[in-house]
């Protein structure tokens, strides 16, 4: 019998493999010249579950063009369904969509190794 790896799963088998996919911005991370990190969502139904976040794949100016873009949207509440803690988040309301590519999503349900390709409206 040979071994399968610590994952459990065969070479080439992975499950929830996430290549490139939009995903709702409800939230960012402030940075002094732009954003530092963009919380995500998926919409299941008339939930919005988070998704984890992404902090790389931008440049200072385009950092600068996101967080320009998401304040026009900021909200008082967050809108995952179910709370979050992130303390330093300033939550949006999800008019925007994230281009993102990742390697995998996690048995918890949150991107692994995201990175940003692009930002559109809704």
């Amino acid at each position: 019998m040979h071994r399968i790896g610590r994952s459990g799963l065969r070479p080439g088998r992975r499950s929830r493999r996430c290549t490139a996919k939009k995903f709702p911005v409800v939230g960012f991370v402030k940075d002094p010249s732009g954003v530092a990190a963009l919380y995500l969502g998926k919409q299941e139904g008339k939930e919005l579950r988070y998704m984890g976040k992404v902090g790389t794949g931008w440049s200072r100016t385009k950092s600068a063009e996101i967080r320009k873009a998401l304040d026009t949207v900021v909200s008082p509440k967050q809108k995952p369904t179910k709370p979050i803690k992130k303390p330093k988040a300033t939550w949006v309301d999800p008019k925007f969509y994230a281009d993102i590519e990742c390697r995998d999503i996690t048995s918890e349900g949150l991107l692994r190794a995201s990175s940003f390709k692009g930002l559109s409206k809704k």
